[in-house]
């Protein structure tokens, strides 16, 4: 087996860890994944815990970037899968600035 690279060291140990977010095709660019996102970020917030996820395809770090995410280095290339673009959020305050 291809070992992969230790990304785990790129986030803290107090971090909302998105892993999965996806939209049936048919309902795509009509804001549900927005929502869903918003939803998650808003408990991640109210916990004060940045939010770290893995952009599986170019499309989405612009919706990403919409709710406050940056891209965090370079993009991990997985053994016999995708490459996947790390991306950071820092906890919003109640006014809705990133701390």
């Amino acid at each position: 087996p291809v070992p992969l690279p230790d990304i785990s060291r790129r986030h803290a140990k107090d971090t909302s860890h998105l892993a999965f977010l996806g939209v049936h095709p048919d309902r795509q660019g009509g804001g549900l994944g927005g929502r869903l996102l918003a939803e998650r970020l808003a408990r991640a917030d109210a916990d004060g815990l940045p939010a770290y996820l893995e952009a599986s395809s170019a499309r989405s770090v612009p919706l990403y970037e919409r709710h406050g995410f940056r891209l965090l280095g370079d993009p991990v290339s997985l053994p016999d899968g995708p490459s996947v673009q790390p991306m950071w959020r820092e906890p919003s305050t109640s006014r809705g600035e990133q701390r």
